[in-house]
């Protein structure tokens, strides 16, 4: 069997959700979603139902354990990425050929 080799995959999730929104116009209403990523707690507001409709593979490539490690100390960094970097090696996917 071969070496095996690191591959980094990066996937887009796609997520159904529904809001109720009281509002002069449809657009007003469209407007208040954008809002709602600005980070400012007071345009947040929780969606009535969310459903998980698809992952989708958009990219990868070949890493080396020392591009994953020096990832890892940048997402440290990162705010604005949600990570387990503490978890370090454990969060790579180790495929068992034998089972």
């Amino acid at each position: 069997m071969s070496e095996k080799k690191l591959f980094l995959v990066d996937t887009i999730s796609v997520f159904r959700r529904k809001y109720v929104i009281e509002a002069e116009s449809l657009v007003h209403a469209y407007d208040e979603i954008t809002m709602r990523e600005s980070k400012n707690e007071l345009d947040y507001f929780e969606p009535v139902t969310e459903r998980y409709l698809d992952e989708t593979i958009s990219d990868g490539r070949e890493i080396t354990k020392q591009d994953f490690d020096k990832m890892l100390e940048t997402l440290k960094e990162d705010s604005s990425e949600n990570c387990s970097h503490w978890l370090g090696d454990k969060l790579i996917r180790k495929i068992n050929y034998d089972r």
